[in-house]
């Protein structure tokens, strides 16, 4: 939560003192989107949570690439905790049946420590729940299912991380003790179980895994089917993971990619991003493949266009999964205009390694022409801003400044060098 919403928080709390009495219907709020309504004493902490809940239905829409289409409203209601409270939940949500649908009902109850209240995820909550349930409604006495706890807590972790910054240190802890918890056990883990370093830690993987599917192609589509799907997948997450994101397979292959991905994390403080010109260098040398292709133990280097010629040798597999891991370590280099190429060429080599063809020829003439695309765009704008920079810029950044000074000093040299017209020009300098 931010600052601010906490101090309004606080000083809710802050009114212990006085007698409880229900809350006003006309004390209401809407946000600026109309879904979420807020109810509390407070008018400007209900201004301030409607605004923080439209924060927070945006993260998820552009974690899902989704547009604002909301069905069903989302009714909060504030007040502070009372002596009847003690020991019950802060917050309740519920899903509750209406005569158009359904609405979600939150209800808050601030105590002395307003802090302790997870507005940002018990908002999360609500949004996913919505989301999940838009197409199929709900009906009297159905059992809900909550959404998936890793995709809450990866959102939550995320906002964190945008305002607090990735810690690497942690991250690179996980890679080098190699305990990366088995990504079945993983996903059915229910974080209110766990100490509070442990939630931290699942906290930061449940991240990561959220950024890998994202970062798939098509991969936040993918999410969405993999949240309105939710509901009737009887709680089984590894199987509607292998469904919903069949390129990163099951099992091992599923861990490898979340291993790889959770090492570009621990990389984030010593590596600088490359800029598109070294990616391209740094990707080239990647899509030519060199085989064994007899008994004898002779090589031959194929291009990975050439998949009809190389993918009946024994050992292509294995070459093609190596090359795959060596793409997606590019990946956490790799520039952002680049990154679709990264990861289709990831998905390419994913497809490849299991044999799989049909329509792969056209999708590397596309993601080659996107390559080439992205690599002459840049160049075009790297000439535009130095021609700016030379010739409209009333201030120089100094970027030139080596050169002009190496042209300068050429130049010099070139006209000591002139003869006796030279001299004389140099003796006038001096002169004048």
């Amino acid at each position: 939560m931010n600052a601010r919403l906490l101090l309004g928080l606080a000083a809710l709390a802050a009114m212990g003192s006085m007698p409880a009495r229900a809350i006003d219907l006309r004390q209401r709020s809407e946000s600026g989107t109309k879904q979420f309504i807020i109810y509390s004493e407070d008018v400007r902490l209900r201004q301030r949570v409607a605004s923080f809940a439209d924060e927070v239905k945006s993260d998820v829409l552009q974690l899902l690439g989704e547009s604002d289409l909301w069905k069903a409203p989302v009714v909060v209601t504030l007040a502070r905790a009372t002596a009847a409270d003690r020991g019950e939940p802060l917050t309740r949500l519920r899903l509750a049946e209406t005569q158009p649908g359904f609405k979600i009902e939150i209800q808050v109850r601030i105590g002395d420590d307003p802090a302790a209240v997870n507005l940002r995820q018990v908002l999360l909550r609500a949004v996913l729940m919505e989301y999940a349930y838009r197409r199929t409604g709900v009906d009297a006495g159905q059992v809900v299912a909550e959404p998936p706890w890793w995709i809450v807590e990866g959102l939550a972790e995320m906002a964190r991380r945008r305002e607090e910054g990735i810690d690497s240190a942690l991250f690179q802890r996980l890679v080098e003790t190699n305990r990366l918890p088995p990504i079945e056990s993983f996903l059915g883990k229910k974080p209110d179980e766990l100490g509070l370093t442990a939630l931290a830690v699942d906290r930061a993987l449940a991240m990561c895994l959220l950024e890998m599917l994202a970062g798939q192609p098509d991969g936040r589509n993918h999410l969405g089917r993999l949240l309105r799907d939710w509901p009737q997948s009887n709680g089984d997450p590894t199987a509607l993971l292998a469904r919903n994101f069949p390129a990163l397979g099951t099992g091992p292959i599923l861990q490898k990619w979340w291993t790889l991905n959770l090492a570009r994390f621990a990389a984030t403080n010593r590596y600088q991003g490359l800029s598109a010109e070294e990616t391209d260098r740094a990707l080239t040398p990647l899509l030519d493949l060199e085989m064994v292709v007899n008994k004898e133990g002779e090589k031959k280097t194929f291009a990975v266009s050439e998949f009809a010629q190389y993918l009946k040798l024994p050992a292509s597999r294995a070459v093609l999964n190596s090359r795959q891991a060596d793409v997606i370590a590019l990946s956490t280099r790799a520039n952002a205009l680049y990154r679709p190429v990264v990861a289709d060429y990831e998905s390419i080599f994913s497809l490849l390694a299991r044999g799989k063809t049909r329509g792969l020829a056209a999708r590397l003439t596309k993601a080659e022409e996107y390559r080439q695309f992205v690599l002459r765009r840049t160049t075009d704008i790297a000439d535009y801003l130095n021609w700016f920079e030379a010739t409209q810029m009333k201030s120089l950044s100094g970027v030139f400044d080596s050169y002009l000074k190496t042209a300068a000093a050429i130049s010099e040299q070139e006209r000591k060098q002139t003869g006796p017209i030279g001299r004389y020009l140099d003796d006038l300098q001096r002169e004048f």
